[in-house]
């Protein structure tokens, strides 16, 4: 499956995360996977990725995290 599906399927699992009404056409979209068996899975897959937010590569401080000191220093 592509890119727009998967797109697609984060952005219904979102808005069904947030109790956003969805249209007459949008609330079997977990239908669409055929499975039944990796719908709990899939389901947490999108929802795990729809946390994440975009983060441009050109981005002025996209260097590695791990190379920076901890803010705060445990005790």
């Amino acid at each position: 499956k592509d890119a727009a599906y998967h797109r697609e399927k984060m952005l219904l699992c979102k808005q069904e995360e947030a109790r956003i009404q969805l249209n007459a056409e949008q609330p079997d979209w977990r239908d669409d996977t055929g499975d039944e068996s990796d719908d709990q899975e899939l389901e947490a897959h999108y929802m795990y990725m729809a946390k994440f937010r975009h983060v441009s590569p050109d981005d002025v401080d996209s260097g590695p995290i791990f190379d920076k000191e901890p803010e705060q220093k445990l005790i």
